[in-house]
């Protein structure tokens, strides 16, 4: 038992050290290309505002209610920028239980559609959110060339 305890701290250590950069970058770009290439193109502009309407405002009032948790239900004390960087980390679906489901029952392309953009700009906005609000938490902390 202790050697497996051995292992699993050296990985939860080599796991702690990954830049978050090194993530977005490494990631991101394929699951967005992914879900881009499968994209209608002719639906997604007819579906782009009902897309950005559901996306952005959905993602930053989820942000904003998961901060509210961080901030007054966690005993961390946390400063509000450090809780809706953790609510922007939380804040994004993954819709691929839906999307299978609507495949399944034949819902129409449309329904599909503003299903899977909302997917692409959930992901989008979330990574926005975290940049923003960990680069002002960043700089409340006052450190010398963070943030």
């Amino acid at each position: 038992l202790g050697h497996m305890t051995d292992q699993l701290s050296e990985s939860i250590a080599g796991y702690a050290n990954i830049d978050s950069e090194l993530i977005f970058l490494v990631f991101l770009p394929g699951l967005l290309f992914n879900d881009a290439f499968q994209v209608n193109f002719h639906l997604f502009v007819v579906g782009f505002w009902q897309i950005m309407l559901l996306a952005f405002p959905g993602v930053l009032a989820g942000t904003t209610l998961t901060a509210l948790v961080g901030f007054y239900v966690f005993p961390f004390g946390w400063s509000w920028n450090l809780s809706m960087t953790f609510g922007a980390i939380l804040a994004a679906t993954d819709p691929v239980a839906v999307a299978a489901l609507l495949n399944e029952v034949g819902a129409p392309p449309r329904l599909k559609m503003h299903i899977a953009g909302e997917s692409m700009f959930n992901d989008g906005s979330s990574v926005v959110f975290f940049m923003i609000f960990n680069t002002l938490f960043l700089f409340e902390t006052g450190i010398e060339g963070v943030g």
